[in-house]
């Protein structure tokens, strides 16, 4: 095998075990999303799914619909807040673990896909994910509580 054949290969080794997905340490856990009766919204629904990795990662899917079409939106996991004690997603906790993936705009019939990752270490005070529009960030139309 001539040099440059084998840097080739070299590389599409690499490339491989870059794009190998991490191993799975625990179970895959589903929520439901509360749709938060938010003005405008016809009965947002959806799920948020997360699986904590080996390595300390936590890998996040949000799926939803019944959302605004071609609009952006973001999400957070959030701490549980004092503005209430018995619903996490009326709490108005604080940002806990930073952005789930980054802002994603809804499709045409409303409908949203976001993935991230967060650090497990960082989401043990976590009580709910909820999902904000981007540009209004109190606009909340769904919550899930954990």
């Amino acid at each position: 095998m001539n040099r440059l054949a084998l840097l080739a290969l070299v590389g599409t080794i690499a490339l491989a075990s870059c794009n190998q997905a991490p191993d799975v340490s625990g179970k895959s856990v589903t929520k439901s999303f509360t749709d938060m009766k938010l003005a405008g919204y016809t009965a947002p629904s959806g799920t948020a799914v997360f699986v904590d990795l080996t390595g300390g990662d936590r890998r996040t899917t949000l799926t939803v619909k019944g959302l605004k079409a071609n609009t952006d939106y973001l999400a957070h996991y959030h701490a549980m807040g004092t503005a209430s004690t018995t619903d996490a997603c009326k709490s108005n906790g604080a940002v806990v673990g930073g952005m789930i993936g980054m802002t994603t705009k809804s499709n045409a019939s409303g409908d949203l896909v976001l993935k991230g990752f967060q650090l497990t270490a960082d989401l043990k005070d976590a009580k709910y994910i909820n999902v904000h529009e981007a540009s209004a960030l109190a606009n909340v139309p769904v919550c899930a509580p954990l």
